[in-house]
Order: structure tokens, then C-alpha cells, then sequence
């Protein structure tokens, strides 16, 4: 017993000792300053189209909303003028080249909401309007399914609901939304389906406390993750194709979402269909660095070519702080690159250049308000490979960091060593075994590496708590084609995917039954994925040879 805790701990330290190396990727970032905007604007849209840098809209100095757009080209900024102004609106670059523009607010300082819609084409740089919403909105956010129909909700200080465009000349009302959002994230799960995830506020301001999520097509479903961990407030509208991760050549819908607890913490959540999970990462999100606190603004922003997801933050000095999150690895590595102080550089959401940077085109700098947005546009060269983009690595000023990282590891070791023990003692009191010895690894065959992951994501997202699970459902989220998942599971367990998910199912309603006794035996089964009382009862008396009554009188 006691060769075992050693080998224990000589692995928590290993793994303490790698974790901050991890934590020590922090990058002195120097970014470039880009020839102004003509205009100051806040509010407004920013997009990379024809490989031309593009903002649209928003409102300039003063409060007041401007029927300007620019593009960057040559190495100067050139002026255009709009059909309607669109201050908080939304912007939906279409597959056909062209993007389209709608509503925002009607009157200088936010006030009101406007119905007009226009579409500009950058190949002429011009603007034309075309007809309407179905509704006066602003704060609202779009997106274009895979069959060309664009969606839109979202509100501020108006009824809220989803409406659709279909090419014509007007939007038309699809359903209504269980709760009226700001700035929600429209998120697309199929070729004609999407999902309307909340943000923070109503369309009032008021925080957001439920955990629904709306559906284009389906019955609105709760998120067990937002009970915990909230999307936290953007500032302007998110573009759901900036934080995708999937493939929709094959039929596979995943997003990244920043979120934030109670107490301020923020991860990174996956969405991989209708299934919210954390996002697993070698250590948790730095909220602060050797210069002060650091506060996110911005959503996930993702550059699928590199595999990296970037999120922007900024402290009470002015510097500017962009998290990198290796999302294809598990734990994803994450990586913390810092400016020095940028007076000029707004928050807001980036745009992802072709070469993988990302850029900051005006909105409200450190120390401004919301009647003196800026005209700065900043470059961050992000786009290389982590660890060789900074000129000066910081490390003068990362010493003591370092020693505080590292005694704040030892704590972590010492409470995993805790929940180790804690949980060698449950699985003996579960009849499972606790005679496993640590053992030196051994080479894993794709096989295995396969049913690695399968448990790795039953064990994680916990996808057997949906009664509807199907093989597919656990293909379409690895990648691979679902005769595979069924080969691999037959092979390396020797039962079939049913017999596979049900093992999980029964261990969850154990748990339940053990720390719940006092539950109706028809909640444990369907708190623990089963669909109906009788085949929870066969099943659990199958895999256990008792009837749940008979094991719990037993534990």
C-alpha cells in the first residue's frame, strides 16, 4: 500500500511539475498598429470578405448612429455609404458572397429599434436595401443554414422571437421563444435546424437565470451545464461560423462557447450537437497575471485550420490578453499571450485574418465611453506556432509567479490524492476492485485508442443519461462511421453498444439509489437514461442479479 502511494505521488508531482510548464506559456505579444478607420464607430460589424478587412455600421462620436461602411484595401481604408444605418444590428455573410445587414437601433444614443434589411456586395461595394424584418430588432444575432435559409432572434427593449428569411423580400415569424434574449448565439445543428442559446440579459437587461435553449424545429430542452456555468455577456453580436470546430460536409455540428460560475471562473464549453459539456484543459483558465486581473469579452473566436480557439481579455492598465486553447488535444493546452499597455485597442470580437491572426477594429477603448468610440485598428500576430511569437517571453518578471504556480500545484496534488483515495474507497464499497497497481504504459493500438475515446466521451459528456442515444449519435461526435464504434466496442468488451451503455446507466442509478435512497425507483430510471420502468428493472437485474430494491437493501 504504501509503494503505491509513493508511486502516487511521484505522479501527481510529475503531473504538477508538467502543468506548470503548461502554465508558464505566457507570451509577451507585440502587436501592430494598422492605419485608422476614417470613422470612429462602436456597434458595429466586422468581417474579412474577398480578402478585404470590412466594417459596417455602428455608431461614431457623439452617440450617433452612421450610414458609413469601410474596407481596407492598399493599405488604406475606403468610404462607403450604406442604404440604412445599422447601430447593433445584425450581419450575416452569405454562402452566395454577399452579406446581408438588418435592423440595430432607430436613434442616436440606443434608442428604439429599426425593421430595414440591405445586402452589399463586395464585388461592387455597394449597398442595396431590399425589404424588412418581421419585427423592429436590435441586439439580435443570424445565421445561415446549410440550405440557405438564415435565422434570426434576439431583442433589447422589444418582443422577442424567431423569424426566417428565405431570399425574398421580407423575414417572416417561425415560432416563439420560451425566454426573449440579447445577443444570443443562434448555433446550426443540422442542414434546417439551429439552436438559440441564451447570452446573459433578456431583452430587458435582466440576467438570465433558466437553462433553456429554443430550437428552430424540436421542443425548447434544459442544459444541466448552464446550472453551473453560464455563456457570459457580449457586447455586440456573436457570429456562431467563428467558433465552429465540426465538419458539415459530414453532418457534424460542434462550437466552442466561453462561459463563466458564479465566482467569475471561466472555461471553455463544447457543443457537439444538443450535448453541452466542459471542454477538458491541462489546467484551468488564468484569471489573472503578474499585472492584475483579467476580465473576457469576447467569444470564442476559431481558427480550424491551426485547431486553436482564441478569446480576448483585458485588464484595469490597458493591455490586452488572448487566450489559446489547442482544442483538438485532450486536455486542450492552453496558451496566454499579453501586450503592454494599448490606450487605443478596443474589446469587442475579433476577426480571424488568412494567416491566422487576428485583428481589433475600433469600439471602445481603455478609459472611453460610449460616445467616444475609437477609430484604432490593431493586429495581433497570433498566426505562428505557440512559443515562437514573442520578441520577449517575459520571463524577467515570472520568478516568483512561478514558485506561487508551483505551490498552488502542490495543493491540487494533494486534494487529486484525496479524491484518489475517496474514490478507491467507493469503488470497493461498489464491489469493484481496488487491487490495481500503477503499471509502466504500454503501446495502444488504434483499436484501443478507439475505445478509448468512446469511453472518454461516455464518461465525460455523459451522453447515457439521453434514453435516445444512438450508435450514430457517438460516431457523428469521434468522426468515424458507426460500424466502427460497434466493431470496437464488440471487440474490446465483448457485449453490444445497448449492453455497453447500459453498464453505465446501471452504475449512475447505483449512485443515485446510494446517495438518494429516499428517490422513486421510476425517477432513478430516468434520471439514469433508462426510458421506461421495465427495462430498467431487467436490465439493472441482468448486469447486478439483483432488483434495484434488493441492491439498495444490500448497500
Amino acid at each position: 500500500m504504501k509503494a503505491r502511494q509513493t508511486r502516487l505521488w511521484i505522479l501527481l508531482v510529475m503531473c504538477s511539475l508538467s502543468m506548470m510548464v503548461s502554465a508558464d506559456s505566457l507570451i509577451n505579444l507585440q502587436p501592430e498598429r494598422l492605419p485608422d478607420m476614417n470613422i470612429p464607430r462602436y456597434s458595429h460589424s466586422t468581417f474579412i470578405i474577398n480578402g478585404e478587412l470590412t466594417v459596417v455600421g455602428g455608431h461614431t462620436s457623439g452617440f450617433v448612429p452612421t450610414k458609413t461602411a469601410e474596407y481596407f484595401k492598399d493599405g488604406k481604408w475606403h468610404e462607403m455609404q450604406m442604404a440604412y444605418t445599422h447601430d447593433d444590428g445584425l450581419c450575416v455573410p452569405l454562402r452566395s458572397g454577399k452579406v446581408l445587414l438588418a435592423g440595430g437601433y432607430e436613434k442616436n444614443l440606443g434608442v428604439g429599434q429599426t425593421i430595414e434589411a440591405e445586402l452589399y456586395d463586395p464585388a461592387t461595394h455597394t449597398f442595396e436595401g431590399f425589404g424588412c424584418l418581421d419585427r423592429r430588432r436590435t441586439h439580435a444575432s443570424a445565421v445561415e443554414l446549410p440550405n440557405g435559409q438564415v435565422v434570426a432572434a434576439g431583442n433589447w427593449y422589444h418582443d422577442d422571437a424567431i423569424e426566417t428569411y428565405d431570399g425574398g423580400m421580407y423575414f417572416e415569424t417561425a415560432r416563439q421563444v420560451s425566454v426573449p434574449r440579447s445577443f444570443p448565439r443562434l448555433l446550426c445543428i443540422s442542414d434546417s435546424d439551429v439552436m438559440v442559446v441564451s447570452s446573459y440579459w433578456d431583452n430587458y437587461g435582466k440576467v438570465i437565470e433558466n437553462t433553456i435553449v429554443d430550437r428552430l424545429k424540436g421542443e425548447p430542452f434544459r442544459v444541466p451545464l448552464f446550472e453551473t456555468w453560464k455563456p457570459y455577456v457580449l457586447g455586440q453580436t456573436p457570429c456562431s461560423d467563428d467558433s465552429f470546430i465540426g465538419d458539415k460536409e459530414k453532418g457534424i455540428f460542434a462550437y466552442l462557447i466561453a462561459v463563466r460560475d458564479s465566482a467569475g471562473q471561466v472555461a471553455i464549453a463544447e457543443v457537439r450537437d444538443t450535448v453541452f459539456s466542459l471542454l477538458p484543459t491541462t489546467e484551468p483558465v488564468p484569471m489573472k497575471s503578474q499585472f492584475g486581473e483579467i476580465h473576457y469579452e469576447s467569444p470564442v473566436v476559431v481558427d480550424r485550420q491551426a485547431q486553436r480557439g482564441y478569446v480576448i481579455g483585458s485588464d484595469s492598465l490597458g493591455r490586452k490578453y488572448i487566450l489559446c486553447v489547442e482544442y483538438d488535444k485532450r486536455p486542450a493546452p492552453l496558451t496566454l499571450y499579453y501586450t503592454d499597455p494599448l490606450p487605443d485597442a478596443a474589446g469587442g470580437i475579433p476577426v480571424l485574418t488568412a494567416e491566422g491572426n487576428l485583428i481589433l477594429a475600433g469600439g471602445i477603448a481603455h478609459g472611453g465611453t460610449y460616445f467616444t468610440p475609437t477609430s484604432a485598428v490593431w493586429l495581433f500576430p497570433v498566426g505562428q506556432p505557440v512559443g515562437l511569437a514573442a520578441a520577449d517571453t517575459g520571463n524577467e518578471s515570472k520568478g516568483h509567479w512561478i514558485w506561487i504556480l508551483f505551490a498552488v500545484l502542490i495543493v491540487l496534488a494533494l486534494i487529486a490524492y484525496i479524491l484518489y483515495i475517496r474514490w478507491k474507497m467507493r469503488a470497493h464499497r461498489f464491489g469493484k476492485s481496488s487491487s490495481n497497481e500503477l503499471t509502466e504504459p504500454v503501446p495502444v493500438s488504434p483499436a484501443n485508442q478507439l475505445m478509448q475515446r468512446i469511453e472518454t466521451l461516455m464518461e465525460e459528456q455523459r451522453l447515457y443519461l439521453n434514453s435516445d442515444l444512438k450508435m450514430g449519435d457517438v460516431a457523428s461526435q469521434l468522426g468515424v462511421h458507426q460500424n466502427e464504434v460497434s466493431a470496437c466496442i464488440n471487440n474490446n468488451k465483448g457485449c453490444s453498444f445497448s449492453q455497453f451503455v447500459n453498464g453505465y446507466r446501471v452504475v449512475h442509478a447505483q449512485q443515485l439509489l446510494h446517495d438518494h435512497p429516499e428517490k422513486k425507483m421510476s425517477h432513478v430510471a430516468l434520471e439514469s437514461g433508462f426510458a421506461n420502468d421495465t427495462s430498467f428493472y431487467r436490465v439493472f437485474k441482468t448486469i447486478t442479479g439483483l432488483t434495484p430494491s434488493e441492491w439498495l437493501a444490500n448497500h
